[in-house]
């Protein structure tokens, strides 16, 4: 291992051809940490850089610019020989989104020489600009390594690709063999060679069917190579079946292989590229969107517009709250019923049921397991998809059309203020519907920085759930419809200033990042949304949360299923007897002093936060069952003063997120640290903020 790559842990060579914009990743990837010399022996410049990512030093090893691994030139061998050396744990090798069919040529030679790769989709942005998009997921299932769309310039799919070499090098992701292109004509050739040079044990170090098509295709270094084995017989051999391929095919080798490899390139893209006709020149909407005050209004109101539609189809929210409001109670309740949401909790519900009658009387603790636990389970991750979906597919339409760029332009200048983009308007506003699309939703920062801000500080947002349970708190708090109005609305705007607030912080004293992201992007003329590549996004989106939230929300719910059905003595008839109660209990003394409830009340209010953590709507329901009453008089059971009351609401609405959006948390930073650290820093705001409201609100009572 040379000199600069010592005491790195994981070292990386960055292959590309010339233009695709390698110079600009690698002085991303690797900032001022740039040692250069030259290749031994040769005159070609040799780059190599560092970078420390999830407490591994990355070194990267800058290969000269090359368009294939024939070896005809010296910048060609110096980069075949460092391939075929094995110091590389991974290869980062480069493609062109703006001419994938010309640029993925070399990636297909280097996957063919080594299995241990990464792509990169450079210049992402300008690409969609020209109306150009690649299904990215579908394109890695093809090559079976980790593809990621990335834009230097904007810093966008960073991170994922410092995860997918880490992942790649430490044999975690990627393919287990190299890669096979079926050679048309030429297979039986390849399969004689195969056998000639498989006996030679100085030959070992080659991919053995690499080998014997590039010695079919006449490589004179390779010759060279198996002539110093003494060979010379093996060598006749291969020349001999290479005339005798030429003579069959009409072709030489170098031919038929080049055109098989071209065909292979066009059919692996033909399903994963499509391009859209897109219009230069400005139009209305940029008009609308570029005035200083009518343009944030407009962006905001688009993205608050794509949010209510989304979750109106889904859950029936907003309009089940105001049917309910305006006192049409049985409006709300089939605008909840029979919306997507809604009919998945029918079904589930009405699975369970089956489960409990058919094994309840022989095996009630079974019974129980699979109808609470497991099918509540499925029911928890698939009660997600719906929404998840129909967010995912709006906001693929809004980018796809052009929209997203000007809106996250508009909305800049006040997030900026925060610590954020623009760009962070999509997942604050989403959230106000649920919090688990809007964490999902920070993918779309332009930094690590920013996209933890928005991991963490997100689930302040009130999300439709913590609604429900503020109209139950005010309505037994306050009396009057305008003070009810007046306790809502205030909710809302602490959540969404925390939010703001939270973001400042964590960039500036966490994260140590004292200037705000920089908003470099493309914006692409306006075009309607391409069918296919919404559908593309809004399938992968999902794929992900079920692949990786999904597991882990329906592991917890079984965790809380088994909380809350058995206690000490084995299973409970009497939640007030579970685990679940008993850990409610033991945050009395914690709650107690808080906002000065009494013992009986704290250990009821302990209980529910177990509950909320599960969902935020069982904060409610666990209340009521502690004091035996209804859902309506829950918080009235409670004997809380105006005070107390507005402060556990507040409370209510701040602490630990939801089963779901952590499940979501810990799937966007992938480490338990950040989850734990998040429900932490959610319970110290949460009390530091109720706390103040309760002193606050204290001389009023």
């Amino acid at each position: 291992m040379g000199k600069e790559v010592e005491g790195c842990d994981i070292v990386v060579a960055v292959a590309g051809q010339p233009n695709v914009g390698k110079s600009t990743l690698f002085n991303v990837l690797t900032g001022q940490s740039v040692r250069v010399s030259n290749w031994a022996g040769t005159t070609v410049e040799k780059k190599t850089g560092m970078r420390v990512h999830r407490g591994r030093r990355i070194c990267f090893v800058d290969l000269p610019g090359i368009y294939g691994l024939s070896a005809l030139s010296i910048d060609e061998k110096v980069a075949r020989s460092y391939l075929l050396s094995g110091e590389a744990h991974a290869v980062l090798v480069l493609v062109d989104s703006t001419a994938p069919e010309r640029t993925i040529y070399l990636a297909l030679q280097v996957l063919e020489l080594v299995p241990r790769a990464v792509v990169a989709l450079t210049k992402s942005d300008l690409a969609h600009s020209m109306g150009i998009h690649i299904h990215v997921d579908k394109l890695e299932s093809k090559l079976g390594v980790p593809v990621i769309a990335t834009s230097a310039i904007q810093g966008t799919g960073i991170d994922e690709m410092l995860d997918a070499l880490i992942d790649v090098a430490e044999g975690r992701r990627g393919r287990g063999t190299t890669l096979r292109i079926e050679y048309d004509g030429l297979e039986p050739y390849i399969a004689e060679i195969e056998k000639l040079v498989s006996g030679i044990p100085e030959l070992g170090r080659y991919p053995s069917r690499w080998l014997a098509l590039r010695l079919l295709e006449g490589d004179p270094e390779l010759e060279e190579v198996v002539r110093r084995t003494g060979r010379g017989e093996v060598l006749e051999k291969i020349r001999g079946l290479r005339e005798e391929a030429r003579r069959a095919l009409g072709r030489s080798p170098e031919e038929v292989a080049a055109s098989s490899r071209y065909r292979f390139a066009d059919e692996l893209l033909r399903d994963v590229v499509v391009r859209v006709e897109v219009r230069a020149g400005p139009s209305v909407i940029d008009r609308v969107f570029e005035k200083p005050i009518v343009g944030p209004l407009a962006a905001a109101a688009t993205i608050f517009s794509v949010f209510l539609v989304a979750f109106i189809v889904n859950t029936g929210f907003p309009l089940n709250v105001i049917a309910d409001l305006a006192g049409a109670p049985e409006v709300a309740e089939a605008l909840e019923s029979y919306s997507l949401s809604g009919l998945l909790g029918m079904l589930f519900d009405w699975l369970a049921e089956g489960v409990r009658a058919w094994l309840g009387p022989g095996s009630p603790a079974l019974a129980s397991l699979l109808a609470d636990g497991v099918i509540g389970g499925v029911g928890a991750v698939l009660s997600f998809l719906p929404l998840i979906m129909i967010v995912a597919a709006f906001m693929a339409a809004v980018e796809d059309s052009g929209l997203g760029p000007r809106i996250a332009m508009a909305l800049h200048g006040f997030f900026s203020r925060f610590g954020l983009s623009g760009k962070s308007a999509y997942p604050m506003f989403i959230s106000l519907g649920c919090n688990v699309p809007g964490v999902l939703g920070s993918r779309v920062a332009i930094d690590t920085a920013e996209r933890m801000e928005v991991v963490l500080s997100v689930p302040f947002v009130p999300c439709q759930a913590r609604l429900v349970v503020a109209l139950f708190a005010v309505s037994a708090f306050l009396a009057d419809p305008g003070s009810r109005a007046a306790a809502l609305t205030t909710v809302y705007v602490v959540g969404l200033l925390v939010f703001l607030l939270s973001s400042l912080f964590l960039r500036r004293v966490v994260f140590r990042v004292s200037e705000p992201p920089e908003l470099l992007i493309e914006v692409p003329p306006l075009h309607s949304p391409n069918l296919k590549v919404v559908w593309w996004i809004t399938w992968d989106t999902t794929k992900h949360f079920l692949r990786k939230a999904g597991i882990v929300i329906f592991g917890l719910s079984i965790v809380s299923w088994a909380l809350l059905s058995y206690g000490p003595t084995g299973p409970v008839e009497d939640v007030a007897h579970s685990y679940a109660a008993i850990l409610g209990a033991a945050l009395a003394p914690v709650l107690t002093p808080l906002f000065g409830l009494s013992p009986d009340s704290a250990w009821k209010v302990g209980f529910a936060l177990i509950n909320g953590f599960v969902a935020k709507e069982g904060l409610v329901s666990a209340i009521a069952i502690m004091a035996g009453v209804s859902e309506e008089s829950a918080f009235a059971a409670l004997g809380l003063n105006t005070a107390q009351g507005l402060a556990l609401l507040l409370f209510l609405m701040l602490y630990v997120p939801c089963l779901a959006t952590l499940a979501m948390i810990y799937q966007e930073t992938r480490s338990w640290k950040w989850t734990l650290f998040s429900i932490a820093y959610m319970l110290f705001v949460a009390t530091v903020v109720s706390e103040i409201a309760y002193l606050a609100l204290l001389p009023f009572t």
